[in-house]
């Protein structure tokens, strides 16, 4: 197949990872793949913030596929394919008027947030002619219940030859990981707080925060990597014993997983796509949105049984064993041909 992925930016997010994932797995498949992202305006600051943003490889680099940055995504700059992949609201509506040759286009949507933002955009956008795969069971329900779209589920994977932990040590203070994305919507100020409320009791425990750029007012004895590589992600992970994902919406929660596969212990809020992956009080610990004091006490639970904590420990990484980047791969390689007329599957056995 000619495939052409049309990412809208470039970083360290998940939805840009999860994009690069099935590009180089699909490039490595031998199919023919062009990836275009939306590159900003070059005005002196916006040229400073996407070179330091750029510093760090993200996972379209890792991808492998030969990558083009565009100001827009026309005619001109987009060539023809069989189908096109893209995310995002802005995303789909422009490709969607793309002439016909330039590919069937397809949706993968990562989440319901930027919908629930901008419920005009969104419904003008759901109802355009493109073929939607929903990241997550609660992304499915979510397209079903507003907009009355049948999708596909397809989940992200991870990648376990490189998100594993071989020498699981639980050592003395424990230590709690998060990743640091700005916005009321990821919860910061309610882990922050839970955290104190933990120190209270614990004072020694270690917070690791990771992101794209440092957090204002760091709790105390917090370690921070910012724009880490790759390569380094894994080590961040497995030095923790307990991860903490406080956002208010998720349509899938990629760290968590990648943090269950290093074997640290979630505790996640309610927010959609985290209780697709946990299951609480088995595999980690599921608290209301906003429950700082919820956090505190499961947190609390782990750092005071070890017996608990190892128990969950094996549970996670277990779970985190379901999902694999090339099984998901698998999934969205067939849908797409079955989209373009490449293949003879049935389109009913794939979700609408």
């Amino acid at each position: 197949m000619r495939i052409t992925f049309l990412v809208p930016g470039r970083g360290l997010v998940g939805g840009i990872k999860v994009m690069g994932e099935y590009a180089g797995r699909l490039r490595a498949r031998r199919h023919d793949v062009a990836v275009l992202y939306r590159r900003s305006a070059r005005n002196a600051k916006r040229w400073l913030q996407r070179w330091i943003t750029r510093r760090t490889p993200d996972a379209l680099d890792e991808s492998g596929c030969v990558l083009a940055g565009v100001r827009e995504f026309t005619p001109e700059s987009v060539p023809d394919a069989d189908v096109i992949v893209t995310t995002g609201l802005r995303a789909v509506r422009v490709a969607s008027a793309l002439p016909p040759e330039k590919g069937r286009v397809v949706e993968i949507v990562q989440g319901t947030i930027h919908m629930e933002q901008h419920r005009d955009d969104a419904r003008k956008v759901m109802a355009l002619p493109v073929d939607r795969v929903a990241v997550s069971d609660y992304v499915a329900a979510y397209l079903e219940r507003q907009f009355g779209i049948e999708a596909a589920v397809v989940p992200n994977g991870v990648d376990h030859t490189r998100f594993y932990n071989n020498e699981r040590q639980f050592r003395t203070p424990r230590t709690v990981g998060m990743i640091f994305v700005a916005g009321e919507m990821k919860g910061t100020a309610e882990a922050f707080e839970a955290m104190r409320r933990v120190r209270d009791q614990w004072p020694d425990v270690r917070l690791v925060l990771y992101g794209a750029k440092r957090p204002r007012n760091v709790p105390p004895r917090t370690e921070v990597f910012v724009r880490p590589k790759p390569s380094r992600l894994r080590a961040i992970y497995a030095g923790c014993e307990i991860w903490l994902a406080p956002s208010r919406n998720e349509g899938f929660g990629l760290p968590v997983l990648e943090a269950m596969a290093c074997d640290a212990v979630p505790v996640a809020s309610r927010a959609g796509g985290h209780e697709c992956i946990i299951e609480d009080e088995v595999n980690g610990f599921l608290v209301p949105v906003g429950d700082d004091e919820a956090m505190a006490k499961r947190i609390a639970l782990l750092l005071e049984d070890e017996a608990v904590l190892r128990t969950m420990s094996e549970a996670a990484h277990e779970r985190s064993l379901a999902f694999d980047w090339e099984a998901s791969t698998d999934a969205l390689e067939t849908l797409l041909k079955t989209r373009s007329g490449r293949d003879d599957t049935p389109a009913e056995s794939l979700g609408a």
